[in-house]
Parts: C-alpha cells; structure tokens; sequence
C-alpha cells in the first residue's frame, strides 16, 4: 500500500461523509424544486462537486432517491427497539412517535414526505426499499403492542397488526395536514394524538370506568 493512502477505516468514512453530503444536497434541491424538475446538475451544484464526483457515488437521480428512502426509513426500526422494554408501552410509543415527528424528520425533509410516498407507490425499486423496511417497523411494532396486551396495557380484542397500520397512519396523517396547512403547528396536534392513541389502544375496562364513575 501506498504510504499516501488512506486507512481503509478513513477511506470508509470519507466514502460514507461524501454519499451523505450528496444526499443532503439532493434532498435540499428536491424541497425546492420537487424530484421530477430536479437535475443532477442541480445536485452537484448544491453539493459543491463536480459530475463526475457525484456520479462515482450515485449513477443516477433515481439512485439518489432510492438512498434517500433507504436511509432515512432503516434509521427508524432501531430506534423502535428499546419499546420491546418498556414498562409504559403505550407512553413509550407517543414518546417514540414524538421524538420522530420532531427530530428525525428534519423540516427540510418533511416537505419531501409526499414525493417519497408518491415514489414509493409508483416506482417499484423504492417501493422495494420502502417494504423491507416497513416490514422490519411493522413487526417490531406488532410485537410491541401484542406486549402490552399481556402487561393489560393494550385492549387484548385489538387486532396488532391492524392496529399497526391505524397507527403509522394517523402519524403520516399528522405530518401531511403540517405541510398542507400552513397553520398547523405540531405543539397544537400532539396532545389530541396523543390523546388519540391512549383511547383507542386502552382496554375496555379503562374506558369504561370514567362514565361509570359519573353515573
């Protein structure tokens, strides 16, 4: 080996820190511009590098969005890991939903959110990505509320899977209605999801005991 050269631990690094610059250039250009009216030009630009640089990262724009999904949907099942332990479960996954609502979905990444979906349905090499990695959320998700059920936390007559997807839903639900009403503020929203996501996923005693109490 050359004695100019680089450890490959460092030549990794550097390799890693360039794919991310480009992915943060790209996902800069796409909030501006949408994915379809950006160039690559546009993302060298924004990158401060030159074709050629970029292209021995990523041959193409559509890799760049495919990386875009894979990096930022495999981030997430980590992170849902640590609820398989916890004592309040259903306190746990607000807590997990909120941190993702407000930390990592950066605001210049939320208002890509529709496009990624759009690719997502219509090009099958994202969506490809996209079902790897929502399949690994999904099932660590199934298995987190199917604990809670035997801890009597979670109604037990709840289909987990379903109650999955209600789940993911009412959060992608969340961050649409913040880029399509300017006036939304996610502050305001997260005490009635929160609220959401207690009632429909508490047992039928819990619910019941407030209007017996009344009566």
């Amino acid at each position: 080996m050359n004695d100019m050269t680089p450890p490959l631990g460092l030549r990794a690094q550097r390799q890693e820190d360039q794919r991310r610059r480009i992915l943060d250039a790209a996902i800069a250009c796409f909030a501006r511009g949408g994915f379809h009216a950006t160039g690559m030009q546009a993302i060298c630009a924004e990158a401060g590098m030159s074709p050629g640089g970029l292209y021995r990262y990523f041959p193409s724009k559509e890799a760049i969005i495919e990386a875009i999904v894979e990096r930022d949907r495999a981030d997430i099942a980590p992170q849902l890991l640590p609820l398989l332990e916890a004592d309040d479960v259903v306190g746990a996954l607000i807590d997990t939903a909120r941190a993702f609502m407000t930390g990592n979905l950066m605001p210049e990444s939320l208002v890509i959110f529709p496009e990624l979906n759009a690719e997502v349905v219509r090009n099958p090499a994202v969506r490809a990505i996209a079902e790897r990695c929502e399949d690994e959320m999904r099932d660590i998700l199934v298995r987190v509320l199917e604990r809670g059920m035997r801890l009597g936390q979670i109604d037990p007559t709840l289909n987990a899977l379903d109650a999955v997807r209600l789940l993911m839903a009412m959060t992608d639900g969340v961050l649409m209605r913040l880029l399509i009403e300017p006036g939304a503020k996610l502050d305001g929203l997260m005490p009635m999801y929160e609220r959401a996501i207690r009632n429909f996923l508490a047992p039928q005693s819990s619910r019941a005991a407030p209007t017996e109490a009344r009566s």
